[in-house]
């Protein structure tokens, strides 16, 4: 099947969202049925390595599947649906058991369980069955030289520099991948045909279908796309596959405010979501109020999420107002309010306190 997408355009279309938004660097690498088109403004170049954060959940359960260690458990914390807390091996409070919500803990035992079954370690397994075989030199657990250098807000408009931090070796399977925006094209081109039984829906949340590793949701056309972002230290990406079209993107930032030129970049490449994916009767109404577990705290008022978190990589604080949508164009954008009480907001599932 053809694609709509537009080619030759992709240059420009970075040009204008890295002009609109001032992150410091972007890359864009898209795929469309065996042709390749690659971007970069800033300072980068194509060939730039940039920490993908939690796109590494995509190589982590295909990893999972490639050392046969796919049963029921595995499954339940590859799709979110084990009820942990994100970022300790907890359950999550009451009222927000039952509900799927992001748990980095749970690919943290994933981790566990492909090291003792492969007896290596899970960067080992990782070089040895996913990242060699598929021929991606530039993807790599440690800092390679010319990395990009990440950045967080400072005042209202300002930016700085995050120092490079060591990445533990125990979140290495949540999100502690360098790669370019080739190597991803890469990987993405091999996700096409679902060799490793990723892409069937564990759980529904936000409007769309969480799987293994990835997102499952609607384009605007009835198209089917796959796709997971990344976010930490100052880091922001996005991987995305049309499977049916045979059509890949990859985007790459340095910058807390990348969102803004990943939003603009897959709005102009005509990758829009679906409309109305969900509304408010299949929802309910809008509480606001004080949301909070753990390091994270959200502020719902006047249609406005106000969200305040630490970054697990940086200890940077970090803050992102924007508005209520049940339907944004990336999916770390959308609100829902599954039940009584109970926010998701960043993808973590979320009791009211006040």
């Amino acid at each position: 099947m053809g694609s709509a997408i537009p080619q030759g355009q992709l240059g420009e279309i970075v040009r204008e969202a890295r002009s609109r938004t001032g992150v410091p660097a972007v890359a864009a690498g898209l795929f469309v049925d065996g042709s390749i088109e690659l971007a970069a403004e800033g300072d980068c170049t194509p060939e730039t390595p940039f920490r993908v954060a939690s796109i590494s959940k995509w190589f982590t359960a295909s990893l999972a599947s490639a050392c046969g260690v796919l049963d029921d458990e595995t499954r339940r914390w590859l799709s979110h649906t084990a009820g942990l807390r994100s970022e300790v091996a907890e359950p999550l409070p009451d009222v927000c058991q039952g509900l799927w919500s992001y748990a980095n803990s749970g690919y943290w035992a994933v981790g566990e369980r492909v090291a003792a079954t492969t007896g290596s370690s899970f960067a080992e397994a990782m070089y040895d069955r996913i990242i060699e075989p598929s021929g991606l030199t530039a993807t790599s657990f440690h800092e390679p030289d010319h990395a990009a250098c990440g950045h967080v807000q400072e005042g209202a408009t300002g930016q700085r520099p995050v120092e490079s931090a060591p990445y533990p070796a125990s979140r290495f399977p949540s999100g502690g991948l360098w790669s370019t925006v080739g190597d991803l094209l890469r990987f993405a081109e091999d996700q096409f045909d679902d060799p490793h039984g990723l892409q069937e829906p564990q759980a529904d949340a936000l409007g769309a279908e969480y799987c293994l590793g990835c997102w499952r949701r609607e384009l605007a056309g009835g198209r089917i796309a796959f796709d997971h972002e990344g976010s930490v230290a100052g880091f922001q990406s996005l991987l995305l596959i049309v499977p049916e079209e045979r059509v890949a993107l990859a985007i790459l930032t340095n910058s807390w405010r990348g969102s803004g030129a990943i939003r603009r970049i897959v709005r102009d490449l005509g990758l829009n979501p679906a409309s109305n994916t969900l509304s408010l009767s299949s929802t309910g109404l809008i509480e606001p109020g004080r949301y909070a577990l753990d390091s994270v705290s959200v502020e719902v008022r006047d249609g406005w999420i106000i969200e305040q978190e630490t970054d697990p990589i940086s200890g940077a604080a970090l803050q992102r107002k924007y508005r209520i949508s049940f339907d944004a164009v990336l999916m770390s954008h959308r609100v829902d309010f599954p039940r009584p009480g109970v926010a998701r907001v960043g993808w973590v599932t979320l009791p009211r306190v006040a």
